[in-house]
């Protein structure tokens, strides 16, 4: 009990180099628990947002055909060929200006085939999607977000209203459900979007080309994403001489396991940063202590001597 009257005095005598020794310990602390608090937090951004792409999504992108240019019905017959692939979309994409009476706005304009919704894993709010009668009519129909619905139109519960598109109207037959939950939807907050069927699209205006450049897919029942993606590698190698620079092929697994390394990387640097800072108030204890000491040497042979 004596010991510990004499060392609160000690400290108490001390102030402002018990304040810094403390001060360093705390930092150090402080410093550690939340550099690996905010890597925890980003690797669950992270693989939540790729949870929220589809856990069986695949990405092709064409970027240089060989004159060998793919077509829907190339898609239709790749998905019949091959088991692993269970469902096979083509998206295109434009900007046009929406209207809806007296309101416009700059839409971003998708041309998609109906697989695209369960690819996607898309929900609808009211109304439906596009039908195969749809891409095969080449019918101006339209779905909208949340976004387009509110801004062109005023309000969400809009199916069977008419929207303007590169002086066509179509028909609103469904507007998407509005998602504040994922990464992706964070991203395209505020953009206008209508999902029309592909064949129309290419239609509607002479900025886009018939050839598919851009498709999605996802692995059939029983399969799983890096075998409808290998698959769909070996597709693309034979159609296009072997030339691995002329697609890319991207699964969610793959943009999980290099999002995983990127955070892992980022965990062994500032962990380390976090241990320097740690060590360094170490550091500067062991400092403070051994002055300490050194002061009172005379004073603790005396106490020695005397008992």
């Amino acid at each position: 009990m004596q010991s510990f009257v004499m060392a609160l005095r000690s400290i108490g005598a001390n102030k402002m180099r018990s304040a810094l020794t403390m001060l360093g310990i705390i930092i150090g602390v402080m410093a550690l628990v939340v550099l690996v608090s905010l890597v925890s937090g980003a690797t669950n951004s992270v693989t939540t947002a790729v949870s929220d792409l589809g856990t069986s999504l695949v990405t092709v992108t064409v970027s240089d055909d060989k004159g060998k240019p793919i077509h829907l019905d190339d898609l239709n017959t790749w998905m019949s060929q091959e088991p692993d692939i269970g469902r096979i979309s083509a998206r295109t994409s434009t900007s046009l200006v929406g209207k809806h009476g007296a309101n416009y706005d700059t839409v971003t304009v998708y041309g998609v085939t109906p697989s695209y919704y369960d690819i996607q894993g898309l929900q609808l709010s009211m109304g439906r999607w596009l039908k195969t009668a749809d891409q095969d009519n080449r019918t101006y129909v339209c779905v909208l977000n949340s976004d387009a619905a509110t801004e062109l139109i005023g309000y969400t519960d809009c199916v069977g209203q008419t929207v303007v598109l590169n002086g066509v109207s179509f028909e609103v037959v469904g507007v998407l459900e509005e998602d504040t939950s994922s990464m992706m939807s964070m991203l395209t907050s505020g953009t206008l979007m209508a999902y029309i069927p592909y064949s129309t699209l290419i239609r509607l205006t002479d900025s886009v080309s018939s050839d598919v450049t851009t498709f999605y897919l996802s692995a059939a029942e029983g399969s799983t994403v890096d075998a409808a993606a290998n698959a769909m590698t070996r597709i693309l190698m034979e159609r296009f001489d072997a030339d691995e620079d002329a697609f890319e092929v991207d699964s969610s697994n793959m943009l999980e396991e290099a999002m995983n390394s990127i955070t892992s990387t980022l965990s062994i640097l500032l962990g380390g940063i976090a241990g320097i800072s740690l060590v360094v108030g170490g550091i500067g204890i062991m400092n403070i202590m051994m002055v300490t000491v050194t002061e009172r040497t005379r004073e603790i042979g005396i106490r020695k001597a005397i008992g």
